[in-house]
């Protein structure tokens, strides 16, 4: 091969970076586009002892399946987590002091055996509490606002009593439409809008949907009468 040949093939690779244009095997690689910021298949792969924990539920599904269920959700996670955390951000949504305080209430009755547990300190405890606290306040008080904007269906979620899959629908087909986000390949996408759009059998009546105080109040008022 001469000089000649090479300076060509030289410019070539060149063009292909300074344009962006992807190879057959970096455009396999990248899997989605998140505000802006590429997610590739490999940030998605799961750890090993992960891909062992879930085999061991799910004992029908082969490694490749595993790690394949695996990577889709942590698209999904990351993803919806993303928008979230967005839609709060541009809609200042933070809980206020008092919120907080009585999350931070209920939770201490729930951890009570930390507090005589000597593998921690009370200053790890009560940090523990404090983020508790604060992570609930605000995943209820954005759940409301969710709600509010976008209405659907709610339904009751361990981690979450009132969760608002309706609103989160809205939400991500609403940030896909403005470009936020983009899914390349077609089995993540799939994936990712048949669990965004999923049916729920316990959906809430509408009586019982009540943004009006946060869902915790009601057992912490009762656990006090």
């Amino acid at each position: 091969m001469t000089r000649s040949d090479i300076i060509p093939m030289v410019l070539f690779a060149a063009i292909v970076v300074s344009l962006g244009i992807n190879t057959p095997q970096a455009a396999n690689e990248i899997i989605a586009k998140l505000f802006g910021k590429t997610i590739s298949n490999s940030e998605l792969q799961p750890s090993q002892s992960d891909v062992d924990r879930f085999q061991s539920i799910l004992s029908d599904k082969s490694e490749v399946e595993i790690r394949k269920l695996l990577a889709q959700r942590a698209l999904g996670t990351k993803i919806s987590e993303s928008v979230i955390a967005d839609f709060a951000d541009e809609n200042n949504i933070e809980p206020s002091n008092s919120e907080v305080e009585s999350a931070y209430a209920v939770i201490k009755t729930w951890t009570v055996d930390l507090s005589h547990n000597a593998e921690y300190s009370d200053e790890e405890v009560e940090r523990y509490r404090l983020a508790m606290a604060e992570g609930m306040a605000k995943s209820w008080k954005v759940s409301k606002s969710l709600y509010e904007t976008f209405g659907g269906d709610v339904v009751f979620q361990q981690s979450n009593p009132l969760t608002p899959v309706g609103a989160y629908k809205d939400l991500f087909e609403q940030y896909r439409s403005q470009g936020e986000f983009v899914i390349y390949d077609p089995v993540f996408k799939a994936a990712f809008w048949e669990s965004v759009r999923m049916r729920y059998s316990n959906v809430l009546p509408q009586e019982d949907i009540d943004y009006s105080s946060p869902w915790w109040e009601a057992g912490l008022n009762a656990s006090g009468d």
